[in-house]
């Protein structure tokens, strides 16, 4: 296993969308569970305090103790744009999670019916998290993306027959999910 310190650090952000769309950055803001595989030396007040507890209170650091390393296995939420550009590529220095959206559960239920999961409160940025996740490297990427695919196809399909079929009673509760 590969040491922190001698690891190679130049950042690649591989990135799907624009830069400037709140739609990409909303997205790719959502926060994801990952696992870290090396130890992080004096990294802990950045990415386990709380601004609460300790992160800015007026005291002395006489140096790196070893409180502030991060030990690998533990368990830490990040931003999917920071898992990515971190967890993939050469360094794998962490194990990226899927977002709740993609696992297993949710999976079996897209398969079932597509239409029954409200997106919109369940994951209001379904179809650009799934881009931003084509470059995680996961292992699932290829069954989520068949998954999305389906799903979007069987949403278009029913809100097509909707507007085309549409008779003079109101089909928004059916479409608005």
């Amino acid at each position: 296993m590969s040491s922190f310190i001698g690891t190679d650090w130049t950042l690649s952000l591989l990135h799907s969308g624009s830069y400037l769309n709140i739609d990409d950055i909303l997205a790719s803001n959502e926060r994801t569970s990952c696992r870290i595989r090396v130890p992080l030396p004096s990294l802990a007040p950045l990415l386990l305090s709380d601004i609460k507890d300790k992160a800015f209170s007026g005291g002395t650091n006489d140096g790196c103790r070893a409180s502030d390393d991060v030990p690998a296995g533990k368990r830490i939420e990040l931003p999917v744009w920071l898992a990515i550009a971190v967890g993939s590529g050469r360094r794998q220095i962490l194990n990226i999670d899927l977002p709740p959206i993609y696992r297993d559960a949710f999976t079996e239920v897209f398969e079932a019916d597509p239409c029954v999961v409200d997106l919109k409160r369940k994951g209001s940025m379904y179809y650009m998290l799934l881009c931003n996740l084509l470059t995680s490297g996961h292992a699932k990427v290829p069954q989520i993306v068949a998954t999305g695919t389906k799903v979007f196809q069987s949403r278009l399909k029913m809100i097509m027959d909707a507007s085309l079929n549409a008779s003079r009673q109101d089909n928004l509760s059916s479409t608005s999910k």
